[in-house]
């Protein structure tokens, strides 16, 4: 074999020099059991976020839904159909009995004890038009002095807003 480079070829200063070895790579997992308690505790502390979060979210279907029907109503409504209407109050009542759990006692309801009632569960937000809501129901909807798209706002916010009773 023929040397490529001569004897007298690079750097003398460092002919000579011997390399040092590396030292061995430093491990990642925890050395202590400190750091095992504490990643122990991040993990149960993820896994509790994630749990009420799934909690909370299953505990909100209803709302989702009521919300889907209130948009489906109100599509209904802007292509002509007046009926749609008239679904707006068993919407709400159906709303609040799912929000409540309490059906005896909101079921029979009725007039300014409803009207209170929905208060309760929307205290920040405005009372609700509920007589003219319950008329919607039964007069002739050409008669109505309401004006459905400000309605439609108002039970769209109550149902983002309202706050559940076990909460």
């Amino acid at each position: 074999m023929t040397e490529i480079f001569g004897p007298g070829w690079g750097n003398y200063a460092i002919r000579g020099i011997i390399e040092t070895s590396l030292p061995e790579q430093v491990s990642l997992w925890p050395a202590t059991s400190g750091w095992w308690v504490l990643l122990g505790l991040f993990i149960c502390g993820g896994l509790y976020w994630v749990w009420t979060r799934w909690q909370h979210y299953r505990r909100n279907r209803y709302r989702r839904e009521a919300q889907e029907s209130l948009n489906s109503l109100e599509a209904q409504y802007q292509s002509g159909d007046q009926e749609s209407l008239r679904k707006l109050a068993p919407l709400l009542r159906a709303t609040a009995l799912a929000a409540t759990g309490h059906r005896s006692e909101l079921a029979s309801v009725k007039g300014d004890r409803w009207q209170q009632a929905l208060h309760d569960l929307a205290p920040k937000l405005p009372a609700l038009p509920v007589s003219q809501l319950e008329a919607l129901a039964y007069q002739p909807l050409t008669q109505s002095n309401l004006n459905p798209d400000a309605l439609f706002t108002q039970l769209r916010n109550w149902i983002a807003a309202h706050e559940l009773r076990d909460d």
